[in-house]
């Protein structure tokens, strides 16, 4: 099963539990799990990826928000890859052995705002990061296969890139 758990800090209590559906199951490297991406939350709500699902937003008592089904993917690993906020937006990449994409939703409705397509890219593990220069607009910074690459982070336009990475960074 798929689960997301809230539990209270303070006492460990469990405060909610919902599971996610499961359409498939993604193969995975032995010393990960279906579990491997790590939520995030804005504090308020939380945003879950299952690689055999996709994502979900749960509100603080745990009904949800909204879901997007996403894949299956083509990464022979599983995807370690966690999502992550800034502003308004949800970021998640799918970097996979074939048709790598970055993808940005509104974190209040699960609407997509951009998709970037990535064909030199294939399959990877890192959780972007964003950066944001003193003077200019936030950038977000991936690590992929053989390359490292910035996108705004408002339109998913490629910024600047550097060759010469690892292949599973």
């Amino acid at each position: 099963k798929l689960l997301t758990l809230c539990l209270d800090r303070r006492t460990g209590r469990l405060l909610w539990r919902r599971e996610a559906p499961r359409p498939r199951r993604e193969r995975f490297q032995p010393t990960g799990s279906a579990a491997s991406p790590s939520p995030v939350t804005d504090g308020r709500n939380v945003y879950v990826f299952f690689g055999d699902f996709g994502l979900l937003s749960y509100g603080p008592d745990g009904n949800e928000r909204w879901r997007v089904p996403l894949g299956p993917f083509n990464n022979v690993n599983g995807h370690g890859t966690s999502p992550i906020l800034h502003g308004n937006l949800l970021l998640l990449l799918c970097d996979q052995d074939s048709d790598s994409y970055l993808l940005a939703l509104d974190r209040d409705t699960g609407r997509t705002r951009w998709r970037v397509n990535r064909p030199e890219i294939t399959r990877g593990y890192a959780t972007p990061a964003v950066f944001q220069p003193r003077n200019g607009p936030a950038e977000l910074i991936v690590p992929g296969a053989y390359q490292l690459i910035s996108y705004a982070l408002e339109t998913g336009e490629k910024l600047w890139w550097v060759r010469g990475m690892s292949w599973h960074p």
